[in-house]
């Protein structure tokens, strides 16, 4: 009995100091634990209030900066102020007398002086109030040119100086030059052979050839060859015989 009591006392001691041991060994865990964890925050601590102070120099510096900027900014503008150059006043310059206008005088008109186109007998006068038998028509009509009789190809001439304004086939009076003269004149020479010697636009002296006598009018075929010539002025037929001058 005894020697159990002391075999039973002697297990409890090693129960106890197993328990101790282990005891110990996790409390020093735990400590070494703490201690890491108290490192690992006063390192976190540290790192926070670098940075902290990092940002806020930066921050001044910026702000230095810019005050520094915006009073370059006032002193350049000062410098721009006080060199800007002062423009004298300039004298207004005095108005100049007005020129008197002087009235401008009203060309006088050329002096025209027609002549007959083409020598020859006048067959069929000018008539626009009265009426004329056409061989060719069958009929009475108006007659509102001179017909002039010439042997076929005589050379027809330019009654005054002018321009040719146009050179046509006329449906009616066939070959037809017209010449355009000064004073809103204008004469028209009809049923000619042909118009070869001049051109359009061109500028004629008085006398100047300008066709040849013919026999291409329909209006007046059955007549002998012979110089429809016409005269306007301002657009309105007149009779050639009251303005050219006769030999």
């Amino acid at each position: 009995m005894r020697g159990k009591r002391y075999e039973s006392s002697g297990l409890d001691k090693q129960k106890q100091y197993y328990i101790i041991g282990i005891c110990t060994l996790v409390a020093l865990i735990i400590l070494i634990f703490s201690l890491s964890l108290y490192q690992n925050k006063q390192q976190a601590n540290s790192e926070i209030a670098r940075i902290d102070n990092l940002t806020t120099s930066d921050a001044t510096m910026v702000s230095t900066s810019e005050d520094k900027s915006i009073n370059e900014v006032e002193i350049d503008n000062t410098i721009q102020n006080n060199t800007t150059p002062t423009t004298e006043p300039q004298e207004t310059p005095k108005p100049s007398p007005a020129k008197e206008i002087e009235p401008q005088e009203t060309p006088k008109p050329v002096e025209l002086h027609f002549s007959v186109p083409v020598e020859g007998e006048i067959t069929k006068d000018f008539a626009d109030s009265s009426l004329v038998y056409s061989e060719t028509l069958k009929e009475w009509t108006v007659h509102l040119g001179i017909d002039i009789k010439a042997e076929k190809g005589s050379a027809v001439v330019a009654s005054e100086a002018g321009t040719i304004e146009s050179i046509k086939n006329d449906p009616r009076y066939g070959t037809t030059v017209t010449i355009s003269h000064e004073n809103g004149y204008k004469t028209i020479y009809s049923n000619l052979l042909s118009a070869d010697f001049v051109t359009e636009g061109e500028k004629v002296e008085k006398g100047q050839t300008i066709g040849s006598v013919g026999d291409s009018a329909a209006f007046e075929i059955a007549d002998e060859p012979h110089l429809h010539f016409e005269m306007k002025k301002d657009d309105e037929i007149v009779n050639p015989s009251s303005h050219w001058e006769k030999e």
